[in-house]
């Protein structure tokens, strides 16, 4: 029987209420939920920034498994790390904007918000940190060409989450059109994914490169 941290748990609740959030009070957009609210298939998304050994490990499991994802890179990390940022884009993979020093958004002057967005990776994704935006930051990120892309699923990786705690999250909460956030850094997270992807694809559901379900 797998025993669930009590502190993981109200992270968990605290990244489900951001969520809500984002997708109720904000108002998220079509475009912001079409994967996980208009597309039958599963996406992978890695957050953040790793080691060299870290996202090798990664987009080796992802190779062997034939599944494409979407990496929202840190920008300040991305230029110290060409090399590993070509290796993901050589592996077939979309990469995204996940700012340049990962602030919240929310609440920043706008200039502030668009030198983030500016100074971070090219491309017409944009990842909010924490996925806490607002409309503001919203109108921000379009006006420079970027279309918001939230999660559906919060594998909690980052807080620590036991291979069998993210496991029983993600199919718990597993639904068409998923979008499950993960990070490079996640302690358990290259553990967890060779099975998880077995998992999904066990209970019905296509691994679609996210070029075939977002369209910005």
């Amino acid at each position: 029987m797998t025993t669930f941290s009590p502190v993981l748990s109200a992270k968990h609740a605290l990244s489900r209420l951001l969520h809500l959030y984002a997708d109720f009070r904000v108002g998220a957009t079509t475009q912001e939920k079409r994967c996980y609210k208009m597309s039958d298939s599963v996406l992978l998304t890695f957050d953040d920034y790793g080691t060299e050994q870290e996202i090798t490990e990664i987009l080796s499991t992802l190779e062997n498994k034939n599944v494409k994802a979407a990496f929202f890179l840190q920008g300040d990390w991305a230029q110290q790390n060409k090399p590993l940022v070509e290796l993901i884009r050589q592996h077939g993979h979309v990469i995204g904007n996940h700012t340049f020093s990962h602030p919240i958004l929310r609440g920043l002057p706008d200039e502030s918000v668009r030198g983030e967005i500016q100074k971070g990776l090219p491309g017409p994704w944009l990842r909010p940190p924490q996925g806490r935006y607002d409309k503001k930051v919203r109108a921000i990120a379009a006006r420079l060409g970027y279309v918001i892309c939230y999660w559906s699923i919060d594998s909690c990786d980052w807080a620590g989450a036991t291979v069998q705690e993210m496991r029983h999250t993600i199919l718990h909460e597993l639904h068409p059109g998923a979008v499950i956030l993960f990070h490079l850094h996640g302690k358990h997270t290259r553990e967890l994914l060779p099975g998880i992807i077995d998992d999904i694809r066990a209970a019905g559901y296509e691994l679609t490169p996210p070029t075939e379900t977002w369209h910005p």
